[in-house]
């Protein structure tokens, strides 16, 4: 049973991580580009381009610490 709770505690830790990151990654990478864009133009934006290579290296370092930190804690 407490390997489920660290679990459930380290998912939590990447929704809540995973969350930011995209909330950061529009406001300082997307959102300065924006201005560029002239008058009437359509700007998409690609869900794919959200999901490099950073956002898994800090899903799985939030995780595991989300992971770590409650397992140190019950453990103690």
């Amino acid at each position: 049973m407490l390997y489920v709770k660290c679990v459930f505690a380290g998912v939590g830790a990447l929704i809540v991580t995973s969350i930011l990151y995209v909330f950061g990654y529009y406001f300082f990478v997307i959102r300065p580009i924006l201005p560029s864009v002239p008058p009437g133009t359509s700007v998409g934006i690609d869900i794919r381009s959200f999901l490099g290579p950073l956002f898994w290296v800090i899903a799985i370092v939030a995780f595991a610490a989300g992971f770590y930190w409650t397992f140190r804690r019950a453990t103690v």
